[in-house]
């Protein structure tokens, strides 16, 4: 679909789904990376803070801001910019990477801020050049009962998942009818964790030495997730950025205001089911 605010265009959830099969099918690498607004920010006050001009990520407050949550992953402060600047090659390296855009394709009244109103500069100013887009909203349309989605592709095949909520597994191997679901569990956000500091490398690691052995890795990792997704691809193997499907997956968290218009998540089957058709049909 193609927005028409900036023309741009969109590739729908359906297609980007059966892409990811055929790559799966015929061994070729495959990623997705989407950001949100915690990302984006950060990607602005480190490498093209005139871009924001005002707001929380503006100037010397979003450099604080930014800071504080690269710390709360215990990256230190001297590896900081190279993080940032490896988020911005996952992305370039992508498959699909997001857009904003899909925010207005979807028609509700709620405003978008300033990061995602932005989001095109960044891009331009960060230097990530893919145009590959896909919706912001890729996780949660990923997941539509009776409708091509995540687990027809998950279906008699080996899937790895890097998240903090490992022990979902079980019922996801089940109600997706995978062949096997492995995992690397990740803490969750806070410098208690530890995240960058004990496990990045170890899952750097264990995605070089298994990317061929499953047909396809799950991330739910926040910005770390980024570069996993990419170490998944630069070694032969998929990946699919599932951000929040998880929490959705163990019943902790509800769907974000714009999307529940269109969808309502259903814990007993894993999936979401279609309440609502509208602008942006084409994407969702």
């Amino acid at each position: 679909m193609i927005s028409e605010s900036n023309k741009v265009k969109i590739y729908p959830t359906r297609y980007i789904l059966k892409d990811l099969d055929y790559h799966i099918k015929n061994k070729l690498p495959f990623s997705t990376v989407r950001f949100g607004d915690a990302v984006y920010g950060i990607l602005a006050s480190f490498l093209c803070p005139e871009v924001i001009d005002k707001g929380k990520w503006a100037g010397r407050k979003g450099r604080k801001l930014s800071n504080s949550l690269l710390s709360q992953l215990t990256i230190p402060t001297p590896e900081r910019m190279e993080v940032v600047k490896k988020v911005v090659q996952s992305a370039n390296n992508a498959s699909y990477c997001d857009s904003y855009e899909a925010y207005y394709l979807l028609n509700t009244s709620k405003k978008v801020g300033i990061v995602g109103r932005n989001w095109k500069n960044i891009h331009e100013g960060c230097g990530i050049t893919n145009t590959n887009y896909c919706s912001c909203f890729l996780h949660y349309f990923s997941i539509i009962e009776n409708e091509y989605n995540l687990f027809n592709v998950m279906k008699d095949r080996k899937i790895f998942c890097i998240t903090n909520r490992i022990n979902i597994l079980p019922a996801l191997k089940n109600k997706s009818g995978a062949k096997v679901i492995e995992g690397y569990r990740i803490p969750r956000r806070g410098r208690k964790g530890e995240h960058y500091k004990k496990h990045y490398k170890e899952i750097m690691r264990l995605i070089r030495l298994n990317s061929k052995n499953f047909d396809l890795f799950l991330v739910g990792g926040g910005l770390l997730g980024k570069i996993y997704c990419d170490e998944v691809k630069r070694n032969s193997g998929c990946s699919f950025d599932c951000g929040r499907l998880f929490d959705f997956w163990a019943n902790a968290r509800k769907i974000d205001s714009r999307p529940k218009r269109f969808l309502n998540y259903i814990p007993e089957k894993m999936l979401c089911i279609r309440i609502r058709a509208g602008t942006g049909d084409g994407v969702w």
